[in-house]
């Protein structure tokens, strides 16, 4: 089972709506997906709340004791994905779903105090030695627009930077209000349309981290 971890310290950095969006994309892909909320303020609770579809399954705070123990049980349930939304602090929590994932999400929105702020989140995850991207989220919705490239030519020199821009659009929000994701809200839509790259993107960056790592279990036998 894969784990994606949406983190960063700091807090309205939209991860709790790309978790959500990219579990239900993944899911339409062929995934079989749990969500896994860390955050109290319970944002992906809420919204499983209101959704009519069973899935992608969704497990709260309270209910996860031990996060090790919860995903080793997913995986014998056959999931194949864990996407984890945490809290926008630095929390036992948080390092906790750091420490976990094959792959940290930290979403950016285009401007400076995220960036400085975002700075202790990836230091902690290069101490981790953990795997990590940055994605630039909540941009104004233009592929051409300045503020958003001189943002990623900046990022780029503070770790690995995610060549898609998601840009803030209604669509995330109207389906949020309806239990839904983009991709389900307008499946045609230039929302749906980034998440199903951003998804694309971690599923590639997922199966060649696999693929080292059962090359070096090759070279160990």
């Amino acid at each position: 089972m894969d784990i994606i971890s949406f983190v960063n310290q700091k807090g309205g950095t939209g991860k709790s709506m790309l978790a959500i969006n990219l579990a239900v994309t993944a899911e339409a892909a062929g995934q079989k997906v749990c969500l896994i909320d860390l955050d109290q303020q319970g944002t992906v609770s809420n919204w499983y709340d209101t959704r009519t579809a069973d899935t992608p399954a969704v497990i709260n705070h309270e209910q996860v004791q031990s996060l090790p123990d919860a995903l080793k049980k997913l995986a014998a349930g056959g999931f194949t994905l864990a996407v984890i939304d945490t809290k926008g602090e630095d929390t036992h929590g948080t390092r906790g779903a750091m420490q976990a994932a094959d792959l940290c999400l930290i979403p950016i929105r285009p401007a400076g105090p995220d960036l400085h702020a975002s700075r202790p989140t990836m230091q902690a995850l290069r101490t981790m030695g953990r795997d990590f991207a940055l994605v630039i989220n909540q941009a104004t919705p233009n592929k051409a627009a300045k503020i958003t490239a001189a943002v990623m030519t900046s990022l780029a020199h503070d770790g690995p930077v995610i060549p898609i821009a998601l840009a803030a659009r209604m669509d995330h929000q109207y389906a949020y209000a309806l239990g839904q994701a983009a991709i389900e809200y307008d499946p045609d839509g230039k929302a749906a349309e980034e998440v199903k790259e951003l998804w694309a993107w971690c599923r590639k960056r997922l199966i060649q981290k696999g693929d080292v790592s059962n090359e070096q279990a090759k070279r160990r036998a």
